[in-house]
């Protein structure tokens, strides 16, 4: 967490009223909402942008804004969502911290988000096609999550009949397997 990232401060903020958080993801709503219904998906820990995020992080991310559209839909009858990363600076990214935008959208709502397509001769759509198939080799190797080690209880519990207390039968047992 970075003390200057405002959205790590949205995220240690106890006042911040959270419509979902767990352990990897916070779900805000946002600050100066495009709709009704504007929803951010912030990953807990800092990250820049996307390239930096762990997959196993972008995944759940993902997973929860997909969430978060099923809720749009179901509790202020959207008619869609638009699910947003502005990733870099050049894509419109305001703050250097990831995050997804999930958009509950209405007809007529006034948002547009249509752009002209641009016309490229098939050499340049060729070049321009080999140049991201090279750097696309890693492609599919995901990052697991690191497993956090299972701590043991040694308790034993007991068990009362009557006034005396008897070790479980169970777990007596279970020591005297080798």
């Amino acid at each position: 967490m970075k003390k200057d990232c405002h959205y790590c401060q949205l995220i240690a903020d106890k006042d911040k009223k959270k419509i979902y958080e767990d352990d990897k993801v916070v779900v805000i709503p946002h600050d100066k909402p495009a709709t009704e219904g504007h929803v951010l998906v912030i990953p807990k820990e800092h990250y820049a942008i996307i390239e930096q995020v762990p997959d196993y992080i972008v995944s759940h991310a993902f997973s929860i804004a997909n969430k978060m559209s099923v809720a749009l839909f179901e509790s202020l009858n959207a008619q869609g969502t638009n699910i947003i990363v502005n990733n870099g600076v050049a894509a419109g990214q305001e703050s250097a911290h990831f995050f997804i935008n999930v958009i509950a959208r209405r007809e007529g709502d006034g948002m547009d988000f249509q752009w002209r397509p641009k016309q490229l001769g098939e050499e340049e759509m060729s070049t321009i096609e080999l140049q991201i198939k090279e750097q696309t080799k890693s492609v599919g190797e995901f990052q697991q999550e690191k497993e956090k080690p299972i701590e043991m209880q040694t308790k034993t519990r007991k068990i009362s009949s009557g006034t005396e207390e008897k070790e479980n039968y169970l777990l007596k047992r279970f020591r005297k397997i080798p």
